[in-house]
C-alpha cells in the first residue's frame, strides 16, 4: 500500500512521515520504503529508497534557468509531469510492504496543478493508494480558520480521487482553540461557528456541511509527529480506508 502525506508548508508531513513509518517497523514489523517528492526541502528526516532530489532540485532549477525560489518550483512540477513513468516505475520497484511518500512542502504544486493527480492516478493503477491529510491546529485559531484547513483536505480527495484521511498533527502543542472536541463533531462545530464573530460566518456554515457530507471519515485522529502519540490510531484509520463500504467510523 502506499501512504500519501500531504498538508500544508510547515504541518509537519516529513517529520510525521518519518515517526509513523519507525512506529509500523517497530510495532508491527513492517517493512516500509520512504519516498520524498520534495525537490526544494534541504534535509529529510528519514532515509528515502527513492528521493526526487536524485533527478532535479529547486536550487538547481534556480541556478540553471534563472529563476526564483516560486518559480523555480512550478517548473520543479513541470519536470515531475514531464517523468512522471520514470517517477512512479522507482517508486513501484521499492518493494516494500507499506510505502510512505512524502509531497512537496508547497501543498499548491501537487495537488492543484497536474503533477500530482497524474502520478497518483499511475500509483493507484499498481497498488492501493491512500492519503493522509494533515490539518496543522496553529493554523486554525478559530472554527471558521479550522473549518477552511478541512476544507483543503476535501479539495485534495476530490483532486487526487483516493481514499483520504485527516489527522490533526502537533497535539503536543497548545491550540487556540478545543480542536479535539470540534473534529469529526460536526454539530459542535457548527454551534462554534455560529457563534463567531466575521462576514464569512454563513459561508463557514455552508462549508462544515460540505465536510460533513464529503468526508470519508466521521472522526479525525489526534497525532503528534514530535512525541508518536496517536501512530496506532492513524494506522487503524489507514487501514480502515480500505473498506470497500467506505465507512470509516
Amino acid at each position: 500500500m502506499n501512504v500519501l502525506f500531504l498538508g500544508p508548508a510547515g504541518c509537519g508531513k516529513s517529520l510525521l512521515t518519518h515517526r509513523f513509518g519507525e512506529w509500523l517497523s517497530e510495532s508491527l514489523g513492517f517493512e516500509v520504503g520512504y519516498v520524498n517528492l520534495d525537490p526544494g526541502c534541504e534535509t529529510t528526516p528519514f532515509n528515502p529508497d527513492f528521493d526526487i532530489r536524485e533527478l532535479f532540485t529547486v536550487q538547481g532549477i534556480m541556478k540553471l534557468e534563472g529563476l526564483g525560489p516560486n518559480g523555480a518550483m512550478v517548473r520543479a512540477s513541470e519536470l515531475m509531469e514531464e517523468r512522471c513513468d520514470e517517477i512512479v516505475e522507482k517508486v513501484s520497484s521499492i518493494g516494500k510492504e507499506l510505502t510512505l511518500i512524502d509531497t512537496p512542502g508547497q501543498m499548491e504544486i501537487f495537488v492543484f496543478r497536474p503533477t500530482g493527480p497524474n502520478i497518483v492516478k499511475r500509483l493507484k493503477a499498481i497498488r492501493h493508494t491512500v492519503s493522509v491529510f494533515i490539518v496543522d491546529p496553529t493554523l486554525a485559531s478559530s472554527p471558521s480558520e479550522l473549518v477552511v484547513s478541512m476544507m483543503l483536505g476535501i479539495a485534495s480527495q476530490l483532486r487526487l480521487e483516493t481514499p483520504t484521511v485527516m489527522v490533526a498533527n502537533k497535539a503536543d502543542v497548545e491550540a487556540k482553540i478545543e480542536i479535539e472536541k470540534l473534529l469529526g463533531n460536526y454539530a459542535k462545530l457548527r454551534k462554534m461557528v455560529k457563534t463567531s464573530e466575521g462576514a464569512f460566518t454563513d459561508l463557514a456554515l455552508s462549508c462544515a456541511s460540505i465536510i460533513r457530507r464529503l468526508a470519508q471519515a466521521s472522526r479525525v485522529v489526534k497525532v503528534s509527529a514530535k512525541t508518536g502519540l496517536g501512530m496506532d490510531a492513524l494506522y487503524d484509520l489507514i487501514h480502515e480506508s480500505r473498506c470497500t463500504c467506505g465507512d470509516l467510523t
